[in-house]
């Protein structure tokens, strides 16, 4: 199972890189436990999501709120079905012109499909709302 995980990360962060969201979301399940928390009365991108469908609104939402930046993977752990990816990213908010410079880390777990049924995101929640705020 760690092979199927490693392989299914792999294929994700470079589908990523490419920016072809659309390929992205082929990765998740139908059923998806995916959350960013944070202050999602500011941050109109976060929160949590069930779908392929929400996930589509949220890679749109995230394109209208952001000037992608960076954002580095630096390290991939797996144990079986389960993996975490920790990172740094950096983003410019558009409205606001303010940057997020932020580490992160995202948990997920693949199922025996190869496909993505959790993804939880971590980051400085606190950063982002600020850089939100006019």
């Amino acid at each position: 199972m760690s092979d199927r995980t490693q392989a299914t990360l792999t294929e994700f962060f470079r589908r990523m890189s490419t920016g072809d969201t659309d390929s992205v979301i082929e990765l998740f399940a139908d059923c998806v436990a995916w959350d960013i928390p944070g202050a999602t009365e500011l941050v109109p991108w976060i929160g949590p999501r069930r779908n392929p469908a929400e996930i589509r609104e949220f890679y749109d939402l995230l394109d209208k709120g952001l000037v992608k930046g960076r954002f580095d993977v630096e390290r991939i752990l797996v144990d079986g079905p389960h993996a975490v990816a920790i990172g740094r990213l950096l983003s410019t908010i558009r409205s606001t012109g303010k940057v997020i410079d932020s580490a992160f880390t995202i948990e997920f777990e693949v199922n025996d499909d190869g496909l993505i049924t959790k993804y939880l995101l971590l980051e400085d929640s606190w950063h982002v709302a600020n850089a939100v705020l006019p």
